[in-house]
C-alpha cells in the first residue's frame, strides 16, 4: 500500500521556502484536481486530500472501469495526528513531487514505511533539489549535444568505440548548442546572454526563472532594446541567488513529452504523449497515440521530410538521452516519476527538434494520461484535457457541471473486452464536476486522433 498527494507547487516552495504561497486562483486549480493521484494508484493505496470526492462521481468512475483507492481526509492541509494511518504500515510515499512542502505533510508517515529502505534526506535533499531546476535542464541538453558532437567527430576520423549512437549535431534536424538555455545569476550576465543571441541575428528572446510554476516564470524580449520595465522582471528574478535562462525564442509546431520511471537501479520508458499548451506555455491537453508506450507520437515524426529513416534516427536519440539522464538520476540518488518536455520548431531551412526543453523530476500530467492509457481498449487514441470556467461559457454553458454533463451525453463511455472491460469509446470527468471551482479535468477515448481533436475522420 502506497500513499498519495497531488502538491503540484513542489517549484514554488523549493524557490521560495515557506514564505511561498499560491494564489487564490491556483490554489482552487490545486483543490479542484486534489483527487487525480487516483489514477496512479492500484486499489489497495490511499489518497490524501482536503474532501473525499462525492459518492456519485465515485460511482462514474467505477463504472468506467477504474478501481478506486481508499481516501483519507486532511485537516487544514495535514495528516490529522488521530487518523489511523499514522499507526498503519505503509509500503511506499508517492507525492506528485517530492519537495519541501511534501517532506512537511508526509513526516508522520516517515516511520510507518516498510516497502522501501529510504532516509527522509534520501527522499529529498539539494542534489535532488537541482533536478528541479531549468538551468540543470538546459546544461543537461547541452551536454546530450555535446556528446553527439564528440560522437560525430569522432566518426569523421574513424575513431573506435562511439559514446552515443546517435549521428547528432550535424544533422539538420537536431537543435545546436546555440538554442540552448544560457543560465545566468546577474543582470549584466543576462543582458550578455540576449545580446550574443541578438548577434547571432536572432532577434527574439526568452527569459525564464530558473525555478517556477509554468506559464508564470518567462518574459519575452520582442522590442528592438531591453526595456526599462524587462530590466527590472530580470533584476527581480535573480535576487538571492537566483537564475533566470536565456534562451533564442523558437517557432513551435508540435510539443511532446517522454514520461519515465527512476527505480533502484534503471531508468523505464513508459511512453510518450503529445502535449497542447496556450500561447503562455501553460499546460491544456495531452495526446496519447495507440502505441504511446513505444514510439514517439507519428505527428511528430510526419514533419520532417527526410532522411526517410527519421522515426528510428529519433528513436536511437531518446535512447541515449534516457541513458544519460540514468546516470545523472544516479549519482543524484532521485527514486520516482520523471518527465522530459520537448517540442519540434520551425526554421527557414525546415524543421528541427528541441529534444529537452525541460526535466520534470516528478509526476506530470503526460504521465497520468499514460497510466489512463492502460485502461483504453488496445488501437484507442486518448485525449487528457483542463477545461476551465471560461472555456466552458464560450461553448454555452453556465458552469463545469453543465459542461460535463453535455460531455457525457456526446460521448457516452462504451466499454468492451473480456475478462476486463475498458474504455473503446467515450468520455469521462476525472475530478467531480459538483464540485469543481474553476477546473475539470476529462479523458476523451477514440478510435482516430482527428476524431478526438474535432476534425472529422
Amino acid at each position: 500500500m502506497s500513499v498519495f498527494v497531488f502538491n503540484p507547487f513542489a517549484e514554488g516552495y523549493i524557490a521560495h521556502g515557506k514564505g511561498f504561497t499560491p494564489v487564490k486562483r491556483q490554489a482552487m486549480l490545486a483543490n479542484d484536481l486534489a483527487n487525480l493521484p487516483q489514477f496512479l494508484c492500484r486499489p489497495d493505496d490511499i489518497v490524501l486530500l482536503e474532501k473525499r470526492p462525492a459518492v456519485e462521481f465515485l460511482s462514474a468512475l467505477k463504472q468506467g472501469g477504474f478501481s478506486l483507492p481508499e481516501f483519507v481526509e486532511l485537516r487544514k492541509g495535514r495528516i490529522d495526528p488521530g487518523s489511523n494511518l499514522c499507526h498503519r504500515k505503509i509500503g511506499g510515499l508517492r507525492p506528485w513531487a517530492w519537495g519541501p512542502d511534501s517532506m512537511e505533510l508526509l513526516e508522520p508517515l516517515f516511520a510507518n514505511v516498510t516497502g522501501e529502505a529510504r532516509t527522509p534526506s534520501e527522499r529529498f535533499n539539494d542534489s535532488i533539489s537541482r533536478l528541479y531546476s531549468k538551468a540543470w535542464s538546459a546544461a543537461f541538453l547541452r551536454t546530450v549535444l555535446s556528446h553527439c558532437h564528440a560522437d560525430d567527430k569522432a566518426q569523421t576520423a574513424g575513431a573506435g568505440r562511439r559514446h552515443l549512437r546517435t549521428p547528432g549535431w550535424a544533422e539538420p534536424w537536431l537543435c545546436t548548442e546555440h538554442e540552448a538555455g544560457v543560465a545566468v545569476d546577474t543582470l549584466e550576465g543576462a543582458l550578455g546572454a540576449i545580446a550574443a543571441i541578438r548577434g547571432r541575428g536572432h532577434h527574439r528572446v526568452v527569459a525564464k526563472r530558473a525555478l517556477g510554476l509554468a506559464g508564470h516564470n518567462a518574459i519575452r524580449l520582442w522590442e528592438p532594446e531591453v526595456l526599462a520595465s524587462q530590466r527590472q522582471w530580470l533584476a527581480r528574478a535573480l535576487q538571492k541567488g537566483c537564475q533566470v535562462v536565456i534562451e533564442p525564442w523558437l517557432e513551435r509546431e508540435l510539443d511532446f513529452s517522454v514520461q519515465l520511471e527512476m527505480g533502484p537501479r534503471k531508468l523505464k520508458l513508459c511512453g510518450y504523449t503529445g502535449l497542447i499548451n496556450d500561447p503562455k506555455g501553460q499546460f491544456q491537453a495531452n495526446l496519447a497515440a495507440a502505441n504511446y508506450d513505444q514510439r514517439i507520437p507519428g505527428n511528430v515524426v510526419a514533419l520532417f521530410r527526410e532522411p526517410a529513416e527519421i522515426s528510428g534516427r529519433l528513436q536511437s536519440l531518446y535512447h541515449d538521452i534516457l541513458s544519460l539522464l540514468e546516470e545523472e538520476l544516479q549519482r543524484a540518488g532521485f527514486l520516482g516519476p520523471v518527465g522530459i518536455d520537448a517540442f519540434v520548431y520551425r526554421t527557414s531551412g525546415g524543421y528541427r527538434i528541441k529534444p529537452v526543453v525541460e526535466i520534470n523530476p516528478r509526476y506530470t500530467m503526460g504521465r497520468l494520461t499514460v497510466e489512463l492509457m492502460k485502461h483504453t481498449c488496445p488501437g484507442s487514441y486518448g485525449l487528457f484535457r483542463l477545461v476551465n470556467r471560461a472555456q466552458a461559457r464560450a461553448k454555452g454553458f453556465a458552469d463545469l457541471a453543465g459542461y460535463a454533463h453535455r460531455l457525457r451525453e456526446q460521448l457516452p463511455l462504451r466499454l468492451e473486452g473480456e475478462p476486463v472491460h475498458r474504455i473503446w469509446e467515450g468520455a469521462l470527468c476525472l475530478n467531480d464536476p459538483g464540485q469543481a471551482q474553476v477546473c475539470l479535468a476529462t479523458f476523451e477515448v477514440g478510435r482516430t486522433l482527428n476524431q478526438l481533436l474535432g476534425k472529422g475522420e
